[in-house]
């Protein structure tokens, strides 16, 4: 008999890595469009360590039929996956500090919610693998607070506008 639990589980894994790298794919093209490059070369970073966190879960997902969940029906903490940057915190003229804060963000919601699922399931394998998630999130926000600490403070007034907004009249 198959665990219907990990399946779920998986699929709901599945769906947050495969969201997480979209956004980040997405925020590094709009990065390099208005010439924020190293900004876009770490959502592009982070773009890829999504996409390796979705083949390990396809790997572990090999051979299982996974539930073929509607958006609707996915259980998050929050309207879209705990993983997922949030376009209302972006800003074409972000620092690399503040990519990371925001990326940062996103790898404790995400081990957060890996780590609900590890303590609340009664599945063990559910469990078992949820906190391994958890764990790795968890080392990658420990990288994210080593890199901050590397990095100068943003400087004053960085992310206003040069020129008037154009209002049409």
């Amino acid at each position: 008999m198959a665990n219907e639990t990990l399946a779920g589980f998986l699929a709901h894994s599945i769906e947050l890595e495969s969201e997480a790298r979209e956004r980040y794919t997405e925020l590094a093209d709009a990065m390099t469009g208005h010439h924020n490059r190293d900004v876009a070369a770490f959502f592009l970073r982070m773009a890829e360590e999504a996409r390796h966190h979705l083949a390990e879960v396809a790997q572990l997902a090999q051979g299982m039929l996974l539930p073929q969940l509607k958006a609707w029906e996915f259980d998050w903490p929050e309207a879209e996956p705990p993983e997922t940057a949030s376009y209302e915190d972006m800003h074409y003229r972000m620092s690399l500090r503040q990519a990371m804060t925001l990326a940062l963000a996103n790898e404790r919601a995400a081990e957060s919610y890996y780590r609900n699922v590890a303590t609340s399931s009664d599945d063990q394998d559910t469990a078992r693998i949820a906190g391994v998630f958890a764990d790795e999130e968890l080392s990658h926000a420990a990288e994210l607070e080593r890199l901050l600490a590397q990095l100068p403070e943003n400087p004053l007034h960085q992310l206003e506008e040069d020129d008037d907004p154009h209002m049409p009249e």
